[in-house]
């Protein structure tokens, strides 16, 4: 009997240096009761306080950032998402307004065919196009999309430069809005010179001052039209950095399964590989003046060390690869009654609270 038990033991020892022996966390583990209410964060999102819906899904995969928002006036907010090319290669961008509890008020699409760029200053939208036929309309303001064409002063660039510049000022001297954009050119014989055009606003009418330079010149940045628009979110897959990010606390992690995973430096250096537990985590997450309490599968928690002396979270891609970064893309922002959520740049949901 002694002799049986022994072997036993030597067996079981063996199996452990060799690394045979189950790599499962024991089952007595099991989770606490506390923790059944949490969810998975998507679009069926199990909560009684909060709900998950999807805000906009770009379909133009070559934009680095396809989804973008910004306030605009009447307290609402413009959702542009970047649309497909076409087969000649002409994309589009779909505008939506939004109210502050992200509900889809209006919407418009602008197609980029023939070079038209689309420009959003206040109450106004205003459309660029290569051949210089730019019109406006004020659908942020009141939903009208009827275009109203730009006149253009010196289109024939007939002016003396001295009469040009004295116009300019008195232009931008007393204009409501205005911003600059630049067309650089190249003569027939080689000679490279630009077009400056001057955009601007006076008693609600638009129009357009050109301006010839004999040689390339840039915008400043102060007077291009970027000044009249901050776009306080684009979709990214990278971290969106936010209040909300820095505040969430994991509150359990429930170990499945140990394995090897992969670290990629990048820069040309190999990596390294190391063996943890790869499991569930849940989080609570203050948003919205409660709580949002979520769980997140193949997440690995690797602990603060001397080296790193902070807890990193990775979310685990299968034995032997390398682990992917782990970030909680939920945005705030204090004129808005919900959040925004990604996962993916090419996805945004809008988190709201469920009304009682």
């Amino acid at each position: 009997m002694a002799k049986f038990k022994m072997m036993k033991i030597s067996i079981s020892f063996l199996l452990s240096m060799l690394g045979l022996q189950s790599c499962k966390a024991p089952e007595s583990e099991t989770l606490p009761a506390e923790y059944n209410d949490y969810s998975f964060l998507d679009d069926n999102l199990k909560s009684d306080k909060f709900e998950v819906t999807k805000l906009a899904e770009a379909f133009n995969y070559m934009s680095p950032n396809p989804i973008r928002l910004f306030h605009s006036v009447n307290n609402q907010v413009i959702l542009e998402e970047d649309r497909d090319l076409d087969p000649e290669g002409n994309g589009g961008v779909h505008y939506s307004k939004l109210d502050e509890n992200g509900n889809v008020l209006d919407s418009i699409y602008v197609p980029r065919a023939g070079g038209e760029y689309t420009f959003f200053i206040n109450e106004y939208t205003i459309h660029t196009r290569y051949n210089g036929d730019c019109e406006y309309h004020t659908w942020p303001l009141n939903g009208d999309t009827t275009p109203k064409k730009m006149t253009i002063l010196n289109e024939d660039l007939s002016w003396p430069d001295e009469k040009t510049a004295q116009k300019e000022e008195e232009l931008v001297d007393k204009a409501d809005y205005y911003f600059y954009d630049i067309d650089n050119k190249t003569n027939t014989n080689g000679q490279e010179w630009s077009l400056q055009k001057l955009f601007y606003c006076t008693d609600g009418k638009w129009q357009i001052l050109y301006r010839p330079f004999p040689k390339q010149i840039r915008v400043n940045r102060k007077p291009s039209y970027s000044r009249f628009r901050h776009d306080f979110y684009s979709s990214s897959d990278d971290e969106q950095y936010d209040n909300t990010n820095q505040k969430y606390s994991l509150k359990y992690y429930h170990k499945e399964q140990k394995l090897k995973y992969g670290h990629s430096i990048g820069g040309g250096s190999s990596g390294f590989s190391v063996k943890g537990w790869v499991g569930t985590g849940y989080f609570d997450i203050p948003l919205l003046n409660d709580t949002l309490k979520i769980k997140q599968a193949n997440l690995i928690v690797e602990e603060a060390k001397p080296a790193i002396p902070e807890v990193r979270y990775f979310l685990s891609n299968g034995k032997d690869r390398s682990v992917s970064p782990f970030h909680i893309n939920i945005f705030t922002d204090p004129k808005l009654k919900f959040a925004l959520y990604s996962a993916s740049k090419y996805r945004v949901y809008a988190i709201r609270k469920k009304k009682k």
